[in-house]
């Protein structure tokens, strides 16, 4: 995909999958964090783009809408690793090692303290907030992201 590696909704239902695997209990909230979270590795170490969408500037954080949409009446539970649509990606070992390692950071969190954290002070979601001009559903930019995640990451 030359304008991301996959469907955000595909990433999204991945990482519900692996949270079924694990005993996590994820929410729409908890979903939308950790595939920003997964976003923002990826756009740090990669210099491109995990998924075909943009996170927008939501009043809870970062949110990528076709994806949350398109999952809003989803049976989570339903979601597991052998589901068909997931075979691409589960057979990609960058996207599985990549999920892993977001899920040994942040699996443990709550819906409320991933968005807690989202809000952080010079988080790329705080400065697009506090941009000239701002409106609700504007897209955090890619050098925000990219730059405060790469800030972030241990060196491999």
């Amino acid at each position: 995909m030359e304008n991301g590696k996959y469907d955000s909704v595909i990433v999204a239902k991945f990482i519900i999958a692996k949270a079924n695997e694990r005993g996590h209990l994820v929410n729409m909230t908890k979903v939308q964090k950790l595939l920003y979270i997964a976003y923002g590795i990826f756009l740090a170490v990669k210099g491109e783009r995990l998924t075909d969408e943009h996170p927008q500037a939501w009043p809870f954080g970062p949110v990528f809408p076709r994806t949350r949409n398109k999952l809003l009446k989803a049976d989570f539970y339903g979601i597991v690793l052998g589901n068909p649509d997931l075979l691409h990606i589960s057979s990609d070992p960058e996207a599985d090692s990549l999920v892993n390692s977001v899920f040994r950071s942040f699996g443990e969190w709550s819906a409320s303290q991933l968005s807690e954290w989202s809000h952080s002070e010079g988080s790329p979601w705080e400065r697009t907030v506090s941009s000239e001009g701002f409106k609700w559903g504007d897209r955090i930019p890619d050098e925000y992201i990219g730059s405060y995640f790469k800030s972030r990451i241990s060196p491999q």
